[in-house]
This record gives structure tokens, sequence and C-alpha cells, in this order.
């Protein structure tokens, strides 16, 4: 039967995970050096989301000062990207118009055009002399 596993029972799509979730939990690994699990990453986002401060985060979840301060990092560097992502916010700034760039590269189109016309004199030379 299509659809069905192995064991007999059926089988689902996994859901996908919360990319916030995968940035923290990254970043919680790395300050934790792997001490700390998924439930301490989704405690931290909803202490987040709930406007909690640094020292109320170390205090709830038991964690050194600078591994809360890379988690947050990495929830504001998500969330940058994920605006970035929707178009709120441009990925590049625009430049300011005093700092315009112009190119000023005459050689990259110079030597085409004199190769053009080498070519049409050593041509011109070349029929007006066969002549």
């Amino acid at each position: 039967m299509p659809g069905r596993c192995s064991s007999g029972g059926w089988t689902l799509p996994s859901p996908s995970p919360d990319n916030r979730l995968i940035a923290i939990r990254a970043a919680l690994q790395d300050a934790t050096e792997f001490t700390a699990g998924d439930d301490v990453a989704r405690r931290f986002m909803a202490l987040r989301d709930a406007g909690a401060d640094k020292s109320e985060i170390c205090a709830t979840l038991g964690l050194e000062p600078e591994a809360v301060d890379e988690l947050v990092r990495a929830d504001e560097g998500y969330t940058t990207a994920h605006r970035i992502a929707t178009g709120e916010e441009p990925m590049y700034p625009l430049p300011d118009p005093s700092t315009q760039v112009v190119d000023t590269r005459g050689g990259a189109a110079l030597v085409p055009v004199l190769v053009i016309v080498f070519l049409i004199v050593l041509g011109a030379a070349f029929f007006f002399a066969t002549r």
C-alpha cells in the first residue's frame, strides 16, 4: 500500500522546524557546548517575546550572561534576516548621492575600438593595394 512504512503505520511528513528555533538552538549549542536542549531554546524564545531582560533570562534558564548574549545576537540576526527576506528592509542600504560611484575606466572600451579601426584601415589598405 502506498503511504505505509515497514512497521505498518502511516508515514506523515515531519513539520518543518522553525528557522528562528534553529538559529537560537545553534547559538545555544555553541555557547553551552551542547549541554542545553531545545526546551531551553524554546523557553528563551518565550522569554524574549515576553520582553524579559538579560538578568531575568539568566536567572530563569540558569545560563551565563555570555551565553544569553550569544542567544540575543542569534535572535536579532534571525530577525534582521527575516525582515530582509520579507522585503521589509533592503539587503543593502542605498548609498548617499554624494558617494555615487562613477566608472572612469576608459581602457576597457578603448582597446576594442582601436582594434576595429586598425582592422578597417588594414583592410582598406589591402583593398587599394591590390587594385
